[in-house]
């Protein structure tokens, strides 16, 4: 195949390692240089992943992960404002169970949970907020 140049190609190392049953384990570099190759526009995701020797339907697979498509996180500021600890502790639920919410006032704050809630870990939270 010629190059046309519009499909650009790694240089670095690719395969990290290679397990028993022959599949491969990438850098992740090398998977995000191509995920931020495949998202530019015009690109072909196939012509990417055959000149890069990659099968297609892995990169579409690493682009719906998406992981590797922000470097880090952006943390957003929070400020924690200091409350007087709650002498009685009242917990007030409201169960709707069309809707699938449950709605928990504790300690001026109020907990809205949607879906299916697992009891020990409602409890956990629970626990932690009255300490």
């Amino acid at each position: 195949m010629q190059d046309s140049g519009h499909t650009p190609e790694w240089n670095g190392p690719k395969v990290e390692r290679t397990l028993g049953n022959g599949k491969h384990i990438y850098f992740s570099a090398f998977k995000a240089w191509l995920v931020d190759q495949a998202s530019r526009p015009g690109a072909s995701v196939s012509g990417l992943a055959l000149r890069n020797g990659v099968n297609a339907n892995l990169l579409r697979h690493w682009i719906k992960l998406g992981h590797w498509q922000s470097g880090s996180p952006t943390l957003l500021p929070v400020t924690v404002v200091g409350a007087p600890p709650c002498a009685d502790v009242v917990a007030t639920t409201v169960a709707q169970p069309s809707s699938g919410t449950v709605e928990i006032e504790l300690c001026g704050a109020v907990i809205r949970l949607s879906g299916q809630v697992d009891a020990a870990q409602l409890r956990t939270v629970l626990t932690a907020l009255r300490a």
